[in-house]
């Protein structure tokens, strides 16, 4: 054969099949970097509570004159009275997802409030509940979580070809 020729060996083959190998292994089961994200997010999460302010930094609705009356404790800390909903911030990891929030049955209601009777009534016809309740959402993403998160992954797959 006449004319120019490339010759191309490739060396060190077995090392990138034995990482792209690991690669694989720890892309079957996410459990371990589902749950890194998920504690990272609890953390955030409970930041709220003390800064009080939604995942895209915009402050909670103040508490109505009616609630401040009725407070004995913690009469300026919105979304907290004895500090139950932010304590129970908790997650679950699983292979393909981490589920992140509170197992309170009021949880959803500060999470997207409620108006006034949206729940029905007591027995003596009052309304449930008995004001308007305005979304106060601690849970979702900020664009810093969202930064961190791709942080996450990234260790988490640099750890695996490692």
């Amino acid at each position: 054969m006449t004319g120019a020729r490339i010759s191309i060996d490739v060396v060190g083959i077995d090392d990138v099949e034995r990482r792209l190998g690991r690669l694989a292994d720890a892309g079957r089961d996410l459990t371990p970097l589902m749950a890194d994200i998920g504690e990272y997010l609890v953390r955030t999460t409970k930041d709220r509570f003390r800064e009080q302010e939604a995942p895209d930094g915009t402050p909670w609705a103040p508490l109505s004159e009616s609630t401040r009356r009725r407070k004995r404790i913690n009469k300026d800390r919105i979304l907290t009275r004895e500090g139950f909903l932010g304590g129970t911030i908790a997650f679950q990891a699983s292979p393909d997802e981490v589920l992140v929030g509170s197992n309170l049955i009021y949880a959803g209601t500060h999470q997207f409030g409620a108006e006034k009777g949206a729940y029905g009534s007591t027995s003596r016809g009052s309304p449930i509940p008995w004001g308007d309740i305005q979304a106060r959402p601690f849970l979702g993403l900020s664009d810093a979580d969202a930064d961190e998160i791709r942080e996450i992954v990234a260790d988490y797959l640099l750890e695996a070809v490692e």
